[in-house]
Order: C-alpha cells, then structure tokens, then sequence
C-alpha cells in the first residue's frame, strides 16, 4: 500500500480549504470505476491524507459546496504512486463556483412562489466547445443544479462550473391526498429563460468560475390543460384504495435527466381506486402506480440505467422504453387536445 499527503486550496487565493471531500481515482477505471472511489475530508487547514492506496497512476480532485465540480476526470491532476510509496505536499485546487440568480414571475409579473428552477449545463464536445444539438436533433442540456423560489419569487443557483446554461423553472411535485375533479382551463408549462416552453428557442446564460450573474428572469408560459385520469387496480383486477401514482413529463426531447430535478404530480386512489390529474398540459407523459407510496426509484426504473457516452457526457439508457418493455406499474400516457380517461394501472407492488 501507499500514502498521499496534501491540502486543498482555493484557486487564485492559495486559501486552504477545510472540510472538503478529496477523492483519487485509478486511471485505469476511470472509465468503468468498479467501486467508489476512496476519498478522505480535509482539516481546519485544509490538509488530507490517504494512508492505503494501490500502487497505480491516479486522478485526484477534490469538492465542496459552494465550488466548482470537477467536470472531467480526464482533466484532473495527475500522480503516480509505487508500493510503499509516501507522497507528500500533493497540492489541490478547486474554483469557487458560479452563481446564477433571479425570479420566476407569472405572465402578469407576479412572483411565482415554490417553482423548481434548473440549471442546464449546455453539452461540450471532445475539445470542450458548446454545441447546439446532437445526433438526436435536440439540444442536448445536462442539469447542474437547482433551486426553489422563495415566498418572493426568488432564486439561486450556486458552485455551478463555468459555461453556458439554460434555465429551466418548473412546477413543483402536487403531492394531493384528495381527488378533486375541478379542471383548470390553463397550466404552467416548464419554462426556459427567458419565457418560452420551447428549450430550442431559450436564451443560455454565461458564467465563469466565481463569477455571480443576478436578475435573471424567467417569466413563466401558460398552456391549455387537460385531465388525466383512471382506476388502479391489483394484478387480479381489484380496484387499490391509496394506491400512489405519479405523472412525470417526459420533456418531449429534451434530455430525460431533466426530468429528474422536475418533481413529478403525485396523488392517491380513492376508495374505488380512481386517480385524478385536473390541469396537465399536451405532452408525453410517464404514469406509475404503486402501493408502497415509494416514487423514488420511479424515474430510474422507467428511463433505464445512466451511460456515459464516447464524448464524456451522461445520457439515459432508454431501451427498456424504446423496445415497449415498461417496468410493472408503468404506463405512457400521450396528451394531446382532449382529455384522457378510463386509464387502467396495475400497480407495482
């Protein structure tokens, strides 16, 4: 075995850094890291210590809230250490993140209270250059981070690494007890920066390292809203009394892991096992009933497992979706100009 010795500083300040995590990573698993890596906090002066590492050439990085993630494992500082080996004075730096900062305001300019807000990390190619699309026709947008609006409308988004990001502002989860059947005519949909539903037509917001970007606003677009609704029953046809369902748009091309920092609507059967979406807008949907009350894994187990492609950038591995093998409890429900009813889940249970 062998031993690495460091601190962490601040880029540009040289200030050490306490209570970061610092992790290495063989080069060697870099690409298909068979377990997590080792990583080790720093002390109130900002120092860290590995006392048993394999010999081998490693990557090494450190993060902390409020900084910049190390984004390529690739870029990340280089050491290599033989059996037995000590290797001191293994210095760190990591960057203060960036802000982004704002409101989300209703079309008449009000403030939007309890909207998540996404930012979506424009993709980078190979060399690091932005690029509009993919080879599947749609900007591809990796979420970096997010935030809540407060009672004022209000939201921030810190330790963001420099780049070029969509903003996002989307509704949160509708966790009802009760089925009301009292439709809305309109609906938020999820809005990009500055005030269109179209991620195509968004304007992206720059920062670099540190760098603080305020009074961006998002003004939210309204679209027409539709019912959605049916029955959730047992494998044997039984109607589910508090079943769980959830709905979760499926962003219509833009990257699914999106949808993973939109919180889903949630609602519960009633006594005859019916559920009730009064105010969805058009769009492709994923529905999941279950009678657990567990939507956690939902997502994951509907979008299939993360891979990560030839240029370094994480995607969702759709096949289960796109061979028509759904996962039990799983439906996709298309909205279009009408309602949808007389649904019928079996739920996963």
């Amino acid at each position: 075995m062998a031993e690495v010795t460091g601190q962490v500083l601040e880029a540009r300040t040289n200030t050490p850094v306490a209570g970061a995590q610092v992790f290495v990573l063989l080069e060697s698993q870099l690409s298909y890291p068979l377990e997590p890596p080792p990583t080790v906090g720093t002390d109130e002066n900002g120092r860290y210590r590995f006392d048993s590492l394999t010999p081998g050439r490693y990557r090494i990085a450190a993060q902390k809230d409020g900084f910049a993630p190390p984004m390529d494992p690739w870029k990340m500082q280089a050491f290599v250490v033989g059996a037995g080996q000590i290797l001191p004075d293994v210095t760190v730096l990591i960057q203060r993140g960036a802000t982004i900062a704002g409101r989300v305001v209703d079309p008449s300019g009000q403030p939007v209270v309890r909207v998540n807000v996404a930012a979506l990390l424009k993709r980078l190619d190979a060399r690091g250059v932005s690029t509009e699309s993919t080879s599947f026709g749609a900007p591809l947008l990796i979420p970096f981070g997010h935030d809540q609006t407060s009672n004022n409308g209000e939201f921030r988004i810190v330790g963001l690494a420099g780049g070029e990001y969509v903003l996002a502002a989307g509704t949160v989860s509708n966790h009802s007890a009760v089925n009301v059947m009292s439709p809305a005519k309109t609906a938020a949909a999820v809005t990009y920066f500055p005030g269109t539903a179209d991620p195509a037509a968004a304007q992206p917001v720059s920062v670099e390292a540190g760098e603080i970007v305020s009074e961006v606003e998002v003004r939210i677009v309204t679209v027409r809203a539709f019912v959605v609704s049916g029955v959730v029953t047992d494998d044997l046809g039984r109607p589910l009394q508090d079943a769980t369902v959830t709905l979760m748009s499926n962003q219509g091309g833009v990257e699914p892991l999106l949808s993973l920092m939109m919180a889903p609507d949630m609602t519960v059967t009633d006594s005859t096992g019916k559920f009730v979406f009064s105010s969805v807008p058009a769009g492709v949907y994923t529905l999941h009933a279950n009678i657990n009350g567990d939507i956690g894994g939902f997502s994951f187990g509907y979008f299939g497992d993360f891979v990560i492609g030839p240029d370094g950038i994480p995607r969702v591995d759709d096949t289960e979706k796109r061979s028509g093998q759904l996962p039990p409890g799983v439906v996709q429900v298309t909205v279009e100009n009408a309602d949808v009813t007389n649904l019928r889940v079996v739920a996963n249970n």
